[in-house]
């Protein structure tokens, strides 16, 4: 009994040592489609892991995005496709922008982005159209607003040359041209983001208040003369149609006599009403 035991130990070790020369073999022959294979293996598992974190996902609206990305504060990428009158319509495009048929949905829609901390003045809307209307953007989400949009920091690159080394905060930016003032961010709790980002505004405020730039303009002591012209100017030619409205109104009472005589008896029954 025992013999056969060490034999068929034998035979199964042998059989064993085969097969492993002969998988080793076949891994060093077939070394680049082993390697090939892993390589698909590992892109798909990271596709899939991908689109668990929605890597891939595109948002089409604000209801699309998961709530805690906007907890989170989470910056998103997109492109502005119109400018508003209070906010942009931005397209989010995904952090991996492939297109990929299964992974794709075949919608349409963007998101409206409010610039969180600003109301726009007059000249907004143009300037906005001029440097960042079809362009890339970047938003940083801090909340959704009673009009169901974004209240996000935006961020762009700069305008011309400068814009291959540094970019600029819109919000910023914005109040810093004149073309925006500081309003409260209705709804959000009072934080370190919002106290951070209020400081932020003020100082761009300050900055176009104190060189009078856009709404902070003062007019020129010409055009403040003028001014003063225009109203005295205004207020004389209003006197005049008062004056020749009156002479019209005296000569048809002195053409009647019954008129004439109404009119005396107005101002007599007034006279004796107040003695």
């Amino acid at each position: 009994m025992t013999e056969n035991k060490d034999t068929d130990t034998g035979r199964s070790t042998a059989y064993r040592a085969a097969y492993f020369n002969t998988l080793t073999h076949y891994l060093d022959t077939h070394v680049n489609a082993v390697r090939n294979i892993s390589t698909v293996l590992a892109i798909a598992g990271f596709a899939f892991a991908a689109r668990g974190v929605r890597l891939f996902n595109k948002f089409y609206s604000v209801s699309d995005i998961p709530p805690q990305f906007i907890q989170k504060n989470v910056r998103l990428q997109g492109k502005v496709v119109h400018v508003k009158d209070q906010h942009l319509q931005v397209e989010h495009i995904p952090i991996l922008y492939l297109r990929i048929p299964f992974l794709m949905k075949k919608r349409e829609g963007s998101i409206g982005v409010h610039l969180a901390g600003v109301k726009f003045e007059e000249g907004g809307v143009d300037w906005l159209k001029e440097n960042v209307h079809t362009k890339g953007v970047f938003f940083t989400m801090l909340q959704v607003n009673s009009r169901q949009q974004l209240d996000c920091v935006v961020t762009a690159r700069r305008p011309g040359w400068r814009g291959l080394f540094s970019s600029m905060c819109l919000n910023e930016e914005l109040v810093r041209q004149g073309l925006g003032k500081v309003a409260p961010i209705e709804g959000m709790q009072v934080g370190t983001t919002y106290v951070k980002l209020t400081k932020k505004l003020l100082r761009a405020e300050l900055v176009a208040e104190r060189k009078r730039r856009g709404v902070w303009t003062e007019p020129t002591v010409f055009e403040r003369y003028k001014a003063r012209y225009d109203n005295a100017k205004e207020d004389m030619m209003m006197a005049v149609q008062r004056r020749k409205k009156a002479v019209v109104e005296a000569g048809r009472i002195l053409a009647s006599p019954a008129s004439l005589l109404k009119s005396l008896w107005t101002f007599a029954s007034k006279k004796f009403r107040r003695e």
